[in-house]
């Protein structure tokens, strides 16, 4: 195949029209999201960074809806507010951005919306909020908006922690997700009785994977945010597809 001029590929890159190595790395997880978007992403700057480095953003917003489930962050249903928001492949950054809020302030007002989802289209400075939360900030006669967004610092979401195994789980393969929480996650540990604590290694699809799994449970699992909070919930039992409800808090 001919080699592309440099300068061409420069420009191409920074348009967003060639291929970005993280979205094909979401592709092969082989865990995407049923979604329908609104219009369709194309421009949008980030300045000064993304929401993810704990700086403020200034760029665009677009509107979709949630067919079914909770997004490439596999929570099992949208928040039941419908306050959402799905972000760029850089911005949702392999699923570390999953479970967080965001503080996005447009021409109409201001909201709180949660991190359930990716925007493959999108490029950064671009974040693609549920419809509700669109119109909260835009109103409802625009397709696209001027935002600002941020990460909220230790949001109050009233609920404890709970967990979630993953179909297919079993006593040599153990996937877990991890719910309300409300910073975003840096670890999860997981030690079965009598055992030690072993360190889960992240999906991009939100779930933390012990590739040779840990027994038959049931398990203690320690939580720990990107703010340094940690919490631990005893007795997580290996029972798939049921969400189980702890008293164990971040914070």
């Amino acid at each position: 195949m001919r080699r592309l001029p440099p300068a061409l590929v420069a420009v191409l890159a920074a348009s967003s029209l060639l291929p970005s190595p993280v979205l094909a790395q979401s592709a092969r997880g082989g865990e995407s999201t049923a979604a329908a978007r609104g219009p369709a992403a194309t421009g949008g700057k980030a300045a000064g960074g993304t929401a993810a480095d704990g700086k403020a953003v200034r760029g665009k917003a677009t509107f979709y809806e949630l067919r079914s489930g909770g997004g490439n962050c596999s929570y099992p249903s949208p928040p039941a507010d419908g306050l959402y928001v799905a972000l760029s492949p850089r911005e949702y950054a392999a699923a570390a951005s999953c479970g967080g809020y965001l503080h996005v302030t447009g021409p109409k007002g201001s909201v709180r919306v949660k991190v359930v989802d990716q925007c493959p289209e999108c490029p950064a400075g671009h974040i693609d909020l549920s419809r509700r939360a669109f119109t909260r900030v835009a109103g409802s006669g625009r397709g696209t908006a001027r935002v600002a967004y941020r990460p909220v610092r230790d949001p109050r979401i009233g609920r404890p922690l709970s967990f979630r195994v993953k179909e297919g789980s079993s006593r040599w393969w153990l996937a877990l997700l991890v719910i309300d929480h409300g910073n975003p996650l840096a670890s999860v540990e997981v030690k079965a009785a009598g055992g030690a604590w072993r360190r889960l290694a992240r999906a991009d699809h939100n779930h933390w994977i012990a590739e040779s799994g840990m027994g038959r449970g049931p398990f203690a699992v320690r939580v720990t945010d990107t703010r340094g909070h940690r919490a631990t919930a005893g007795r997580v039992r290996l029972a798939p597809a049921a969400v189980q409800r702890t008293t164990a808090k971040l914070y």
